[in-house]
């Protein structure tokens, strides 16, 4: 059963009401380049982090928000028979926990970097939200054990804050944050086809903060033909 939180005149249940935000067009774009293993673990992974973030920026009181973090970041260290068998969400997750992913370890981090990102304007915590929310890139790593976490963790961080400037908030601490990404270490990245959407996602991200173009539509036609491009070929 789930736990029920008195709150004035009503029950609130910090899971099945907890609100919902859809993942980035960039993040669908990219998915689709991907193989069918790939394209499993790319859904399963963006709709957790898309739960997580719905609690945090439709939040409307920290404390409410905070509770409904740590019922996820208890439900994730349990064993699957004590999960709840509805929430899409979870069930989302069990075909890559199957196949090697620790939920625990992989996304505890991702959900206390959404904790932190409930102070928006303070430069510490959206350090901890990048290095946090990032951790979910890091998680596709029994994909490609090759591939260097820190690169991974890299490319995360960069995507953590831009994607959250692009679609979800401003603030002076985000912006400053986001103009210090590295972008010349992000195109040192290389990674292998396997995790081609998450190369197209660094593409996209590296390209952005690089022209200083932040504030213009995402998803121009030059943007997008050359993320297809990079989708389709790895130039």
């Amino acid at each position: 059963m789930f736990t029920l939180i008195r709150r004035g005149f009503s029950w609130i249940d910090p899971v099945m009401q907890a609100p919902d935000t859809p993942v980035s067009p960039l993040v669908t774009l990219a998915s689709s380049y991907g193989d069918a293993q790939m394209r499993s673990w790319c859904h399963a992974l963006f709709a957790f982090d898309a739960q997580i973030a719905g609690i945090v920026l439709q939040a409307r009181e920290p404390m409410l928000a905070q509770i409904r973090l740590q019922w996820w970041h208890d439900v994730i260290g349990k064993p699957v028979a004590e999960r709840p068998s509805a929430n899409p969400v979870l069930a989302g997750l069990l075909p890559i926990e199957v196949q090697g992913l620790d939920l625990a370890s992989a996304l505890g981090p991702v959900i206390r970097g959404w904790e932190a990102a409930l102070e928006p304007d303070d430069a510490d915590a959206v350090a901890q939200f990048a290095q946090g929310r990032g951790a979910l890139i890091r998680a596709f790593h029994p994909l490609a054990p090759s591939v260097a976490g820190t690169d991974l963790a890299r490319i995360g961080e960069a995507w953590a804050l831009w994607d959250m400037v692009r679609f979800h908030r401003r603030t002076a601490a985000l912006d400053a944050a986001v103009r210090a990404v590295d972008v010349a270490a992000l195109a040192r990245v290389k990674l292998p086809r396997k995790l081609r959407p998450l190369s197209i996602m660094a593409r996209a991200v590296r390209l952005d903060i690089a022209q200083g173009r932040m504030d213009r539509a995402w998803g121009s036609p030059g943007v997008f033909a050359a993320l297809v491009w990079h989708g389709l070929t790895g130039r």
